[in-house]
């Protein structure tokens, strides 16, 4: 029976869904932030869900893959972000610039007014349409040449 009532949106809630879940999870900088890694039959997933300080009322979705693309792709991207965002609405696809000016990102994103108090349910159906959605975004961009992200140690033999 409780199961069906309303409880504060709150770390607890995004801490429950992530061990119901069976997901690993890291904290982020600020207490509303969780990051994790899913894997998909293409790649890899980095998943941020947060409440923003700003906004306690608030949660943020934000999926990327663990790999840029190169800058040479960034128009044939561009276009299928556009062409995504008119046909779905779970979740926005955005290019954008990276630290590398031979490299972009993709990222998809969702963010949602909760209000002060959610049910469980609620709330776990909206993360997981959110990821499910992003995974069908970066499955799509599957073709692209990606470029992983050079090692930090190199090794010298």
């Amino acid at each position: 029976m409780t199961a069906h009532l309303a409880e504060p949106l709150s770390t607890d809630l995004i801490e429950r869904y992530l061990r119901v879940r069976g997901r690993r999870y890291f904290r982020g900088q600020h207490d509303g932030e969780f990051f994790f890694v899913i894997n998909t039959g293409q790649r890899r997933l980095h998943v941020h869900v947060e409440i923003p300080p700003l906004h306690p009322d608030v949660v943020a979705i934000r999926v990327t893959p663990a790999c840029f693309f190169p800058a040479e792709d960034r128009d044939r991207l561009q276009r299928l972000a556009e062409e995504w965002n008119r046909e779905h609405r779970e979740i926005t696809a955005d290019v954008h610039r990276s630290s590398d000016p031979l490299r972009i990102g993709v990222a998809g994103a969702r963010s949602q007014r909760m209000g002060g108090r959610v049910r469980f349910e609620d709330f776990t159906a909206f993360v997981d349409e959110a990821i499910g959605a992003a995974v069908e975004l970066f499955d799509g961009l599957a073709p692209a040449t990606e470029l992983p992200t050079a090692p930090l140690l190199l090794d010298v033999g």
